[in-house]
């Protein structure tokens, strides 16, 4: 799989079928993020865009993109995402995805909360040649240490979806994305 940070993300037509968009991003594209608000089906319309495809891997976070737990459990989570995708193969263990040489696409859900070490393996994935990544997140900010290596930022909404431009997103990840020092109260 080639990237094709070449490709202007106004040469897709998106609709208002999410489904529909994120195959085409996934058609076009090596590394994408897709991002929106709670409850716009980022994960749900990501899992349903791949449904045909057999050799889909998912890397999962405990946490959302404001640090929560999942609702219910993160099993109970995983679970949910199971029942999604049957055959999707859950990864509990990030190395793993280094010795795989055949071609995959790899659902990663959520960089917050996640250690320099991990945000450093991910970024050592998206470098894959054989990897097609759809980075999932709540919030664009939240991807500052990999912005650069997106080829297509996805916003979805209920009516649809539209391309972020890379500069606002990183725009968004630099002022946004600051690390909060926390004060001391005494």
């Amino acid at each position: 799989m080639k990237k094709t940070k070449d490709k202007n993300p106004d040469q897709i037509t998106f609709s208002s079928d999410n489904v529909d968009n994120i195959q085409k991003a996934i058609k076009e594209y090596k590394n994408i993020l897709i991002c929106g608000v709670v409850g716009v089906g980022k994960i749900s319309n990501t899992l349903q865009a791949v449904k045909e495809n057999t050799n889909v891997y998912y890397l999962g976070n405990p946490v959302d993109y404001e640090g929560k737990m999942r609702p219910g459990s993160y099993e109970k989570y995983l679970t949910y995402i199971h029942a999604l995708k049957k055959d999707i193969r859950i990864i509990e263990d990030i190395e793993g995805l280094f010795s795989i040489s055949k071609p995959i696409i790899l659902i990663i859900d959520e960089v917050y909360g996640r250690s320099s070490a991990e945000l450093e393996k991910i970024s050592s994935l998206l470098d894959m040649k054989n990897l097609k990544i759809v980075q999932i997140t709540g919030c664009i900010k939240n991807m500052k240490h990999l912005i650069d290596k997106m080829d297509l930022i996805l916003e979805l909404h209920i009516e649809g979806a539209y391309a972020v431009d890379k500069e606002l997103a990183q725009a968004i990840c630099r002022i946004l994305g600051k690390e909060k020092t926390v004060s001391k109260l005494f």
